[in-house]
């Protein structure tokens, strides 16, 4: 039986498939199955799949399109090995990508779940960013955002089932690392093992981001509940001002307004700290809360009249921030 399966589902994917399986079959790491799922395709994904000649492809065909999650479970149900890699058809994994991820798992059997960093890339290749996200963080931001890229998780076959697997038809992959993240350990290696192509054919991009939009809505909703009540609610540009979009909240053009979303920021991480959890970190979760703060209050602080900037910070008034604030100033006068 091989060590691990290695899961792709694809659909019309005939513009990028060839390179993401020929950086499958040249990993390091050789003792896998692949798992290739096709979600009725009607290009040449079918032909460009049958095309490569290696045992280790098992090549399978939805009968009708059934959805990314349905395809997925069913892949997770054909799946021969114990541990399982995710890939997407428009993706590039780096040559060591599986063989560190699965040093890894071996390393930590407790671990049900391991991804990684990216470069995100265009469809043609050039790069667009580089993510320097901190692993010890992920844990309070899933709360908030999802910093896990699909593609590059490896997990465990048993913990994914027992949590329900794929269990809604958008924002999926948020919603299996929230339940994965409530009762198995997670973690993200700090180091690049994939490249991530924005392409037109991204589900949650192009093709059904009104969908997507409102899952991850609901899913935000549920999360904040998770920690502050069942009844905690708040306003939709709050929500958006969590996630990083600060135009809504900007266009109200409110320092109370900021003030109250930063309170309310407050109140969850409150509740993120009193809940138990095996992911938890006291001293991760404060700083992560202070960054993403400060993140926040900073944007506006950058793009508010300087009557409403001297309003925030004595209203804010965060002890810790302001104290950032008091050595970043002295840094930069003892430097001239």
């Amino acid at each position: 039986m091989a060590a691990l399966t290695v899961l792709m589902p694809v659909y019309n994917a005939e513009r990028f498939v060839a390179e993401a399986i020929e950086s499958i079959l040249q990993q390091t790491f050789q003792d896998f199955e692949f798992l290739i799922i096709d979600d009725g395709s009607t290009d040449q994904t079918a032909a460009i799949v049958t095309g490569f000649d290696d045992c280790r492809i098992k090549f399978v065909q939805n009968e009708r399109n059934l959805g990314i999650s349905a395809t997925l479970n069913n892949g997770i149900e054909l799946a021969i090995a114990p541990l399982i890699a995710r890939m997407d058809a428009d993706d590039i994994s780096l040559p060591q990508r599986l063989q560190k991820q699965y040093d890894y798992m071996q390393a930590h059997p407790d671990c049900a779940m391991v991804s990684s960093l990216v470069k995100v890339i265009t469809e043609e290749g050039k790069l667009v960013r580089v993510d320097s996200f901190k692993s010890e963080y992920f844990y309070y931001n899933l709360t908030f955002i999802c910093w896990i890229y699909h593609p590059t998780v490896m997990y465990r076959k048993d913990a994914v089932k027992e949590v329900g697997m794929y269990s809604v038809p958008y924002a999926e992959d948020f919603e299996l690392f929230w339940q994965l993240s409530r009762s198995h350990k997670i973690y993200n290696l700090p180091e690049i093992l994939l490249h991530y192509r924005i392409s037109g054919q991204s589900l949650h991009q192009v093709l059904k981001k009104q969908e997507y939009e409102k899952a991850q809505h609901e899913q935000l909703l549920r999360n904040f509940r998770y920690y502050a009540g069942s009844d905690f609610t708040m306003p939709d540009s709050h929500l958006e001002c969590l996630q990083h979009n600060f135009k809504p909240l900007l266009e109200e053009s409110s320092a109370t307004s900021v003030l109250k979303c930063l309170h309310q920021l407050d109140l969850l991480t409150k509740g993120i700290l009193a809940k138990n959890n095996i992911n938890k970190s006291d001293k991760a979760i404060k700083k992560a809360a202070f960054y993403k703060r400060k993140y926040i209050l900073e944007y506006f602080l950058q793009h508010f009249s300087k009557p409403k900037v001297v309003y925030l910070l004595l209203r804010d008034f965060n002890i810790q921030y302001l104290s950032y604030l008091i050595k970043t100033k002295w840094r930069s006068l003892a430097k001239t």
